[in-house]
């Protein structure tokens, strides 16, 4: 703001000053100038005023910038001091001094290899000498003496009664002997002959039960359970498993009934009766 009220003032001094020593222009002239008054030139001493407006026009204008004020550097943290670097050129621990190497012990003397035995001879095989011939036996064959038998005294002569009697205490041993064998022989028998002797009889008595299936009352099978004694007798029959027909059970029970006597059981089997489970097949 004082700058331009300062250029303001100088200017208006200046012109000021300009418009007062601009020569006016008359026509005429002055009477003591020649030449239309050319030639005059007037000169008068300037106004304390206007020195004093010159005088401040040449001097310089004062600075009118501020020095701006410094600011504070802000208070610094205290740094801890710098560790102290390990001194790298230090020399290196010496190593410890190594023990002495205890002397090594002398080595006993190899031992001396033994003599290798001498290889055995190879024996030559012997000739084959003959055998000597088997000694005979010195036990003659002493023919076998069987002690002579001896001749059974003739049986006294018996009365018809006591014959009769003897007769009949023999065929009672004989029959019981009889019924002790065959139930020693059934005892021997392996249980594969057993099944197959129990197979063969019980398929005689499926083939005589087949034969008195009557033949136009339809197509079915029952399976009966039927119990045949030792001699072949029927003792018991039953259904086993129903065809589905009541009518084909009824006739494959009848056809164990009219079957009539069934084969006897081998003697070997030595059983009294015994148990089957037999289809009859209708047709």
């Amino acid at each position: 703001m004082r700058g331009l009220v300062e250029t303001l003032v100088f200017g208006g001094v200046a012109l000021t000053l300009h418009l007062v020593a601009w020569p006016a222009d008359h026509e005429a002239g002055a009477s003591s100038a020649g030449g239309g008054g050319a030639d005059l030139a007037t000169l008068s001493a300037a106004s304390a005023a206007v020195a004093r407006a010159v005088a401040e026009w040449d001097r310089p204008p004062a600075s009118a910038i501020e020095t701006p004020q410094t600011l504070a550097a802000p208070d610094m943290p205290d740094t801890a001091p710098p560790a102290p670097m390990p001194d790298l050129m230090a020399a290196p621990p010496r190593a410890p001094a190594l023990a002495p190497a205890p002397a090594l012990a002398d080595r006993p003397p190899r031992p001396e290899q033994p003599p290798r035995p001498p290889r055995p001879a190879v024996k030559q095989p012997a000739p084959d000498t003959p055998r000597p011939a088997p000694r005979p036996d010195r036990k003659p064959n002493v023919p076998r003496v069987e002690p002579p038998q001896r001749q059974a005294d003739p049986a006294p002569m018996s009365s018809p009664a006591s014959a009769a009697q003897v007769a009949r205490r023999a065929a009672g041993e004989g029959g019981s002997a009889r019924g002790k064998a065959d139930k020693a022989q059934s005892a021997t028998l392996s249980p594969a002959r057993t099944r197959s002797l129990m197979a063969e009889w019980g398929g005689q008595i499926r083939t005589r039960i087949a034969r008195a299936v009557p033949r136009g009352a339809g197509t079915g099978t029952a399976v009966v359970r039927l119990t045949v004694s030792a001699d072949g007798g029927l003792v018991s029959v039953a259904m086993a498993k129903s065809s589905g027909n009541p009518r084909i059970d009824a006739l494959a029970l009848e056809a164990v009934r009219r079957a009539g006597r069934f084969p006897a059981a081998p003697a070997q089997l030595g059983v009294t009766r015994q148990s089957f489970t037999l289809p009859v097949q209708s047709r």
